[in-house]
């Protein structure tokens, strides 16, 4: 479907109403600055667990509690993930919410990132070894979207597995042919899992691949990223959003990422999983039309074969990615999904 135009009226508009929420944001943060009597010396280490605008919740690393925490305004977007250096507060006044201040960002070894409204790259989670893509029947798979995840995961140096959700939704003939599609990455090794959180099938595969590594998991709303986490997770109580029967998109259950500790079994620790606002898009406007190709890592090792360095893989002689294509080295939805990508940027 063509993407609506705006006039410029609306454009006015959704700036307006975009700049009046930062400003708020901004607002409340001073307000949180200033309301600080007295910040002990000690220095603690803490993990950002949940994000609520202009205020954090941060787990104490020694004691696991939990902590409210404001943040200096000179530190960059934090996110759930995200290792950082805080300090508790003093002289609390009575109701006083605010119960330290985050004064540090510690480096991270990877960020996983979509647009805002303003087309500005907002983080999503940091210190992230895995992302789990959350597929289903219903909202239909949507491959054009798992691409989009999967070179967003390859550009992060973030491992990528595909879960098919909703198994028991299936007929035998339905699910030989969704199985069909999905092979699809089971051929360039990516891993992919089937579950049920309704007949728990699959869940045990899906514990073993959660065992320590901090996960995320990202998909369309509505395909069970919250009813998979409530299967194994049931003290979290996540809300568990509907599919519209209208329009065959789900609702948006998970409004901020919050961090879960998992235990999943005996002697497994540092498990952790981190769940973020469904998306029914997500963009790539950030990177660069030459470094999609780095997203499909069946497609690169060819395109080093083409004759001109740049080759647009369309119809050029001696294109490294159209011999494989025509020797089915590589799928030609896989090189389909490739040139939409190129052509959104």
């Amino acid at each position: 479907m063509a993407k609506r135009q705006l006039n410029r009226r609306q454009e006015w508009r959704i700036k307006k109403i975009q700049d009046e929420r930062l400003s708020r944001a901004s607002g409340k943060q001073s307000r949180i600055v200033k309301n600080i009597k007295q910040l002990q010396d000690t220095l603690y280490h803490g993990i950002v667990v949940s994000h609520f605008g202009a205020s954090l919740d941060v787990e104490e690393a020694e004691s696991g509690i939990i902590y409210r925490c404001g943040l200096r305004q000179n530190i960059d977007s934090i996110v759930c993930g995200d290792k950082v250096i805080w300090q508790k507060i003093d002289n609390l006044p009575e109701n006083e919410l605010i119960q330290g201040i985050i004064t540090a960002l510690q480096a991270r070894s990877s960020v996983l990132a979509r647009p805002d409204f303003n087309g500005q790259m907002k983080p999503v989670a940091a210190n992230v070894d895995q992302m789990l893509i959350v597929t289903s029947p219903v909202p239909e798979l949507n491959e054009g979207l798992i691409d989009r995840y999967l070179v967003a995961a390859e550009l992060s140096h973030i491992q990528a597995v595909l879960i098919l959700n909703k198994i028991d939704t299936l007929s035998v003939e339905q699910r030989e042919l969704l199985e069909q599609r999905i092979k699809v990455y089971q051929d360039i090794h990516y891993p992919v899992i089937f579950t049920s959180a309704k007949t728990q099938d699959g869940l045990e595969k899906l514990y073993s691949q959660l065992a320590n590594k901090t996960s995320v998991f990202v998909g369309q709303s509505g395909v069970g990223k919250s009813s998979l986490i409530n299967a194994f997770l049931p003290e979290a109580q996540i809300k568990e959003g509907e599919v519209s029967k209208k329009t065959n998109k789900g609702t948006h259950t998970t409004s901020i990422s919050r961090l879960y500790h998992l235990k999943l079994k005996k002697n497994i620790e540092n498990s952790q999983l981190i769940d973020s606002p469904g998306v029914r898009e997500f963009g790539l406007w950030d990177i660069q039309k030459e470094d999609v190709i780095h997203g499909f890592v069946e497609l690169q090792q060819y395109a080093h074969n083409c004759r001109f360095r740049n080759c647009q893989h369309l119809n050029e002689p001696d294109c490294g990615l159209l011999n494989a294509l025509e020797d089915n080295k590589i799928h030609p939805l896989r090189l389909d999904s490739y040139h939409r990508i190129v052509d959104s940027l």
